[in-house]
């Protein structure tokens, strides 16, 4: 499928899956970090234990809490094999001639078992600086199984027409998402949109528009694994106007920032960098200005 073909899938529906994409030995490999990432537990890995409903540092986990749901934050940071898969060119060319801009990896998420999360739309809390400007990227780890919660979207769900906050932004607030479904569910319904669950296989890649409503089906097999890599894509373009400190690794792009803050030591550096990504932001606007 070439590019244009592509581009006419993604305006229709929202979203591409494009079967093995990535070969056994590259998905091998990342299954090896994360295997060597819990033997090693360290300190300097965030973690969110959504059945515990704590963030905290991956040291502070348990053996037994591999049986968790456990998302494993921002790989791409700290490990040349993931943040080498996921500015792997073929990809890359893929999300740029979606983004009509060079993308800019921006985080990661290496997840064994399914969230089991309910439907959602990225942009809600990856608020693009420009429309259409996040892309999100699913990659298999092993083959999805029933049971294991797989990934269901709703193709075309884009296309509906953003909810407006109170505060007149399209980001959330938790005190008005209960109206936020109620209109996308009404939404849904009026357009007859179908959910589709996605029985991937290793190595396939999965992409998705930023508003495309998404999420996953329950976990019936409670032992069972569900694999993947995801990763989220900004614009350079809206990155340089964002301040972002923006890394290039063999004309590729990535953002150079801390990892998720756990307690108030790492929310203060946080909350610094913040301010100096402002800052930067405010100069190159002034620069370009003149």
């Amino acid at each position: 499928m070439n590019r244009e073909e592509l581009r006419g899938r993604w305006r229709a529906e929202g979203w591409l899956h494009l079967p093995r994409f990535f070969g056994e030995t590259e998905i091998s490999g990342i299954n090896r970090v994360v295997d060597s990432l819990w033997a090693a537990r360290p300190r300097d890995v965030t973690v969110d234990d959504v059945d515990r409903k704590v963030r905290c540092r991956m040291s502070e986990l348990a053996d037994s809490d591999r049986a968790h749901r456990v998302k494993i934050s921002d790989l791409y940071l700290a490990s040349t094999p993931v943040r080498e898969m996921l500015l792997d060119r073929r990809l890359l060319d893929v999300v740029e001639g979606l983004l009509d801009d060079a993308p800019v990896l921006c985080n990661s998420l290496n997840l064994e078992k399914s969230s089991g999360q309910e439907y959602h739309a990225d942009s809600l809390y990856m608020t693009p600086l420009t429309e259409e400007g996040v892309v999100a990227c699913w990659i298999a780890l092993e083959d999805v199984r029933p049971g294991s919660g797989p990934l269901r979207l709703y193709p075309a769900s884009h296309l509906i027409a953003p909810f407006v906050f109170a505060d007149g932004t399209r980001h959330a607030h938790d005190e008005e998402m209960p109206q936020w479904a109620n209109y996308m569910q009404s939404a849904i319904d009026s357009r007859g949109l179908s959910s589709v669950s996605v029985y991937a296989k290793a190595g396939d890649l999965v992409i998705w528009h930023s508003d495309l409503l998404h999420g996953a089906e329950p976990i019936t097999e409670p032992d069972s694994t569900r694999r993947s890599l995801v990763a989220h894509y900004y614009r350079h373009a809206d990155c340089v106007k964002r301040g972002y400190l923006v890394e290039e690794s063999d004309n590729s792009l990535w953002w150079r920032r801390r990892p998720q803050p756990v307690d108030w030591f790492t929310r203060a550096q946080c909350a610094i960098e913040r301010r100096v990504q402002r800052m930067r932001a405010a100069i190159r606007s002034r620069t370009k200005a003149h």
